[in-house]
């Protein structure tokens, strides 16, 4: 009896599904439904730190921008006090006034970024506390802080493709690789929480619709009998139905 061969270009294409298979579940082993809860906790948790790190350091630069602006307003008080500065008075002070705008525009761009840096990181802390108690509504606010961020840095790489930027990254082409590959691990993470939100959303759905409004009879009364009897209209328009049938049949 002949027994069916394979030839070799079959069994490569088979080793070659199978490596494929595998390799596709390892990158989605993240976000399968068993690792999904601990994929997003510790997506959750780095946010968190990311965030307050963030807030920190604009807060940092924001300090030392006021500080040079006061600088800069006692320099403009003693220049036109005193002359002992080398260069006329007149272009003194004009740089001055210069570096002046230069540090009032620099500070005004950092109290936007950190209300910016703020917002994200009260947003962050909402995100821990909503995947670690299982609250989706909390969850909500970095799914939506973040799509505006992602869509806001989208829009200011675009903007920034003329700049010096560009040219310390080797021309527009590197440039537009690594930030929009920066943008898509950031996608990745987003869209981690965005199925652990919909997972809870859905349990939460089903736990509403499974919870049964039992009525009970007040004290001496006679034991209530339930023979078919409507129950209590339940959540999201479902009405609860009790039979003495086992499989729920009327």
């Amino acid at each position: 009896m002949l027994l069916p061969t394979v030839s070799g270009s079959s069994a490569v294409g088979c080793k070659w599904k199978n490596c494929c298979r595998r390799s596709w579940e390892m990158l989605m082993a993240p976000v399968s439904p068993k690792n999904l809860r601990t994929t997003a906790l510790l997506t959750s948790i780095y946010q968190l730190l990311i965030s307050h790190c963030a807030l920190f350091l604009v807060l940092l630069g924001l300090a030392h921008a006021e500080q040079m602006c006061e600088v800069l307003e006692l320099d403009i008080l003693d220049q036109k006090d005193n002359g002992f500065y080398n260069m006329s008075p007149f272009h003194n002070d004009l740089r001055l006034q210069t570096a002046a705008q230069l540090a009032a525009a620099t500070e005004n761009l950092l109290y936007v970024m950190a209300g910016v840096a703020g917002t994200y990181a009260l947003s962050a802390i909402s995100l821990f506390f909503g995947v670690y108690k299982n609250r989706p509504g909390l969850i909500i606010p970095w799914l939506i802080v973040e799509f505006l961020l992602m869509v806001g840095l989208g829009a200011l790489v675009f903007m920034l493709r003329d700049t010096k930027i560009v040219q310390l990254l080797g021309g527009q082409v590197p440039y537009f690789i690594v930030c929009y590959v920066l943008i898509c691990m950031d996608y990745c993470k987003w869209y981690v929480i965005h199925s652990f939100y919909q997972s809870l959303r859905t349990m939460n759905k089903l736990r509403e619709i499974a919870t049964v409004a039992i009525p009970c009879p007040a004290p001496g009364a006679i034991p209530y009998r339930f023979q078919r009897e409507h129950m209590y209209l339940g959540s999201n328009g479902y009405k609860h139905i009790l039979t003495e049938s086992p499989d729920g049949q009327c």
